[in-house]
């Protein structure tokens, strides 16, 4: 018996990644993150990141006080079980 082939649907995936309920949940999921990591009182934010194609949220360090910060403290990655559930 062969491997089993998997063809993926990738108009699906797109429509998906596109979809308002699914960019919402990532947004929240990031303000989550960066809340945990500090908020904006340290230099964390959010923004919706819009490229060619759309694919959702993401935490950014927004000053060089959150720069500082996440490297003394790897304070998003520490924030991740934040943004999970």
């Amino acid at each position: 018996m062969g491997k089993p082939r998997i063809k993926w649907n990738l108009e699906g995936f797109r429509q998906l990644r596109q979809s308002p309920a699914i960019k919402q949940d990532l947004m929240n999921r990031a303000q989550r993150v960066a809340a945990s990591a500090g908020g904006e009182a340290m230099g964390y934010m959010v923004t919706d990141l819009t490229l060619e194609r759309p694919r959702g949220a993401v935490s950014v360090m927004a000053t060089g006080k959150a720069k500082a910060d996440n490297r003394k403290r790897n304070s998003l990655i520490r924030g991740l079980d934040a943004g999970r559930g």
